[in-house]
């Protein structure tokens, strides 16, 4: 299910159209991350921020 959940993130990252990037790192008491995941940056393929 946390497999799941971060895949999840991704394709939603990879479907914005107006750009942008998602940080995802973890934090104490994060749900499907574990103690000492490596941050990531997800940028969409769209670049840049968002326009909205």
């Amino acid at each position: 299910m946390k497999l799941a959940r971060l895949a999840e993130i991704v394709r939603d990252m990879a479907d914005h159209d107006d750009g942008g990037h998602l940080h995802v790192e973890y934090h104490p008491d994060h749900w499907y991350l574990a103690e000492g995941s490596v941050p990531v940056i997800l940028a969409s393929p769209h670049g840049g921020m968002p326009r909205r």
